[in-house]
Order: C-alpha cells, then sequence, then structure tokens
C-alpha cells in the first residue's frame, strides 16, 4: 500500500535526525519502529529535506492508522474550511476513508 500522495502534508513524521538509519530507509516503521517487509510496509512516499537528503519512511498499519486518526483530528483547527462547515472539507473527509480503510 502507499499513502496518497495528497495526505503527505496532513501527517507529520518523526524528525528525520532523531530517527535511526534503518527507519528513514523505509526498513523499519517510522514511528513504532518495527521492522518491515512487503507484505507489512505502507509506502509513505519519498521525501526530501530543506537540505536536500532523499529519505524513504514507510509504516506499519497500526502507526499509521494512529497517526492518520491523529491528523484527522487536528485537521479542523488548521482549516478555514472546517470552522465553517466541517462535513464539507474534502480533506477531512479523506483523512477520515483513509482510516477507515486502515482499519480493515
Amino acid at each position: 500500500m502507499f499513502l496518497p500522495t495528497d495526505f503527505v502534508p496532513h501527517i507529520p513524521l518523526p524528525r528525520l535526525e532523531l530517527l535511526s538509519e534503518a527507519r528513514t530507509r523505509g526498513a523499519e516503521c517510522v514511528w513504532g519502529g518495527e521492522a518491515l517487509n512487503t507484505d507489512t510496509a505502507i509506502d509513505l512516499n519519498e521525501r526530501v529535506t530543506g537540505t536536500g537528503t532523499h529519505w524513504f519512511p514507510r509504516a506499519c498499519r497500526p502507526c499509521l492508522r494512529r497517526a492518520v486518526r491523529a491528523a484527522r483530528g487536528r485537521h479542523p483547527g488548521d482549516c478555514a474550511e472546517c470552522a465553517d462547515a466541517t462535513h464539507l472539507c474534502e480533506t477531512r473527509h479523506a483523512l477520515h476513508d483513509l482510516l477507515l480503510e486502515l482499519s480493515r
């Protein structure tokens, strides 16, 4: 599974300089440190730091589910559209749908 690129700005990752080499190259979950393989890893898309460093975070399903749940809960405070009517915001709906997909 790949995280759709639209979600990248909404799901913050740990700071790169605090991560082990295994987490930065995607061998371990970027949040929990669990060992990942092709069956368990969810690709969080290649990231490029302000200094041009490329890294390849991946996550396990439970950790990504927690991160998406947190992003969905945090989103209305950062979104002008949600401040007017939460039910109208496409991003919040998309985060909710992704959370449902990760719960399967």
